[in-house]
């Protein structure tokens, strides 16, 4: 751990390791220090300077930001003498109009809603620092759900690549609402690097510690202990709820490793559709021209827009089908009673985790564009059914990483107090 360990004695606080359930003390950190895990250098916890007043102050000023970008104008462009102009919701309210509620409900939420109420949640939270205010428990457990979710970054670089797609043929003006937009996403970035979960759930109710000491670097689950991965408390693997927040807590996530397979076929059987069937069509001086994913691409490269070309190949086909393989790969070491590298899979599941939504960029895409070039026979894009088919593959990957527990890729080490131990898929020792 770093800063250095100290012992279970003091204000020291025992804390299990989210992704190698080893056991450690956590020491009383400085604000600026962190603490990593000593095993799989997992960070454990971070302490901020202040707790309160930044988190709130970047979250208020980033709310303002959102409401502005939806007041005024937020991109135009003109092509052979006819304007378009759109506001920021017009994205999601022009795929509503044109039949297709699924993807317009679906782009609302992760580039509107959920950031809208993971800022409001910090805000709610951090008074409640201050102020005891009722179900802070609930808005926090929905927090930290939600955060994965909110895709304002992805949505920014989608617009910077439809602006490399359009320009050459179209004149692009951004409005006032296109730079509150860009410093909202700033400031929604910001605001979660400051915040401090460790200082808000001790804010809610004191991390419960077990009656008998333990000793560092065993498992949790060899000394009959658990870890709330919600508030990241500790209890007795005999409890069925957290004392603090009220989760569900389990030793292993249940069925794991088969929820996970059955969401990773779900994802290859929706890949190839997606993949083979137009995600979008284009109407240019009245002739319709459906693309692909790989359409697409060949056309951006032959046009010679070789960054964007490779950015939507990597987001739309290589991150996709890695993070599967490396899935199902992952599936297979936690399955096999091997003495694999835990700490080097686990950083690959980390990787795999924060790319993957990151495939998202191409529905933002086509979005955006269906929302911003309606000139009828003129020019014209409209989304198809490859778009819905993407975003359900990426949906269900990133379903897919939630579901798989990385703990089971450690479970095969050999612990400390049982060098020859190992755990089967439901976190018995075996």
């Amino acid at each position: 751990m770093s800063p250095n360990s100290v012992d279970g004695t003091g204000n020291s606080e025992l804390v299990l390791c989210p992704h190698c359930d080893l056991a450690q003390y956590l020491p009383v950190l400085a604000a600026g220090e962190e603490a990593h895990c000593d095993r799989c250098q997992q960070q454990l916890d971070a302490r901020q300077y202040d707790p309160i007043l930044p988190p709130a102050l970047y979250a208020a000023s980033a709310l303002l930001m959102l409401l502005l970008a939806n007041l005024f104008p937020f991109v135009s462009m003109a092509i052979a003498g006819n304007r378009s102009e759109i506001h920021f919701f017009d994205t999601s309210a022009v795929l509503f109009n044109q039949f297709h509620q699924s993807l317009a409900i679906l782009v609302w939420l992760i580039i509107q809603a959920v950031p809208a109420f993971c800022m409001l949640a910090v805000i709610y939270l951090k008074i409640g620092m201050l102020y005891r205010l009722p179900a802070r428990i609930w808005v926090a457990r929905v927090l930290f759900m939600l955060k994965p979710w909110s895709m304002v970054d992805i949505f920014l670089m989608g617009l910077l690549i439809s602006f490399v797609k359009l320009v050459a043929t179209a004149e692009i003006s951004l409005g006032m609402s296109f730079w509150a937009f860009c410093l909202f996403c700033l400031l929604h970035l910001r605001t979660f690097q400051v915040l401090d979960r460790h200082a808000l759930w001790a804010s809610i109710a004191p991390s419960p510690q077990p009656v008998l000491r333990v000793k560092e670097g065993h498992t949790g689950l060899s000394m009959q202990l658990k870890l709330c991965h919600c508030c990241t408390a500790v209890m007795p693997i005999q409890q069925k709820r957290c004392s603090r927040c009220y989760t569900r807590v389990y030793a292993r996530l249940p069925a794991s490793l088969q929820k996970t397979l059955a969401l990773l076929l779900t994802a290859c059987v929706l890949y190839i559709p997606a993949n083979v069937l137009p995600i979008m069509r284009t109407v240019s001086l009245g002739e319709i021209t459906d693309s692909t994913i790989i359409s697409g691409f060949i056309l951006m490269w032959q046009n010679g827009e070789y960054p964007v070309a490779i950015i939507i190949f990597l987001a739309s086909v290589v991150i996709p089908i890695i993070k599967i393989a490396v899935m199902f790969w992952l599936c297979f070491l936690a399955s096999t009673p091997t003495l694999s590298k835990g700490k080097r899979n686990g950083i690959i599941y980390q990787l795999v985790d924060w790319v993957g939504r990151w495939s998202m960029v191409d529905v933002l895409v086509v979005a955006f564009m269906a929302a911003l070039v309606r000139f009828g026979l003129l020019a014209s894009v409209y989304p198809k059914i490859g778009a819905v088919l993407f975003a359900a593959v990426v949906i269900t990957t990133m379903l897919a990483a939630v579901s798989f527990d990385p703990r089971l890729l450690w479970d095969h080490q050999p612990s400390a107090d049982n060098p020859q131990a190992y755990l089967n898929t439901e976190g018995v020792i075996k």
